[in-house]
């Protein structure tokens, strides 16, 4: 558990679909990061407000953006995860508690940073990612999420 370099980042909300009526798409958002000699890609995707988080080696963001065929879905079941450096990724009420009680952790910046970047407009996303690229996360001077600012506010998160 070290610093988290940011090389790349990637969102997107993915084309919906059809089931028994039309479904939205997801939010995907993926970064590219380096920490000491290991580089991953730490992924989001999320589904009507729920987070699924995935590790890889390489960059997922363009599947997950267009059509997923069951090999892929195979995949993505192998490599989703639900801790991160000590950080518990279950729903976000759960990843806050978590980072509350994980302050010190430099996973927790991580984790935030890829939950604003989900839950951000494109405006303000690409503000957000264009401060960010090359830097170390722990360095950032981001925002709250809605989300983490309505479990501050309803859970003393500080």
């Amino acid at each position: 558990m070290g610093k988290y370099f940011v090389n790349d980042i990637k969102c997107g909300i993915s084309n919906g679909g059809i089931a028994c009526g039309p479904i939205e798409g997801a939010i995907n958002v993926s970064i590219k990061i380096t920490e000491d000699n290991r580089t991953f890609w730490l992924t989001n995707s999320e589904y009507t407000g729920i987070p699924n988080f995935y590790i890889t080696d390489d960059d997922i963001f363009d599947k997950l953006m267009n059509d997923i065929d069951n090999d892929f879905i195979e995949y993505l079941s192998d490599k989703n995860i639900t801790e991160f450096e000590g950080i518990s990724l279950g729903d976000y009420d759960e990843i806050f508690e978590s980072i509350k009680n994980n302050s010190n952790n430099p996973a927790s910046f991580l984790i935030r940073y890829i939950i604003l970047l989900t839950r951000s407009s494109t405006d303000n996303s690409d503000k957000i990612i264009s401060l960010s690229k090359g830097k170390y996360i722990d360095t950032i001077d981001f925002p709250e999420s809605d989300l983490e600012e309505h479990y501050r506010i309803n859970n003393t998160l500080n």
